[in-house]
């Protein structure tokens, strides 16, 4: 099964206060973005978050399936 390409999510969305103090993969991808000024870095953690919240969303879309097979 071949994996879909994922967009970089935008620098906005990087910039995000609301989770912060979380300990979330989000927020901590956040916090390294912040870190650093290496733009190839900062390019992949917006990548990797593109990628994680992807995954939220097909394990969630999961959670729903199997709800639906107890019901």
């Amino acid at each position: 099964m071949p994996y879909k390409k994922h967009e970089p999510v935008s620098e906005h969305d990087m910039d995000r206060k609301r989770f912060e103090g979380h300990h979330s993969v989000c927020q901590q991808l956040r916090d390294i973005y912040h870190m650093t000024d290496n733009t190839d870095i900062k390019l992949k953690c917006r990548l990797a978050m593109s990628m994680t919240k992807a995954m939220h969303e097909r394990l969630k879309w999961y959670k729903a399936k199997e709800q639906e097979k107890t019901i």
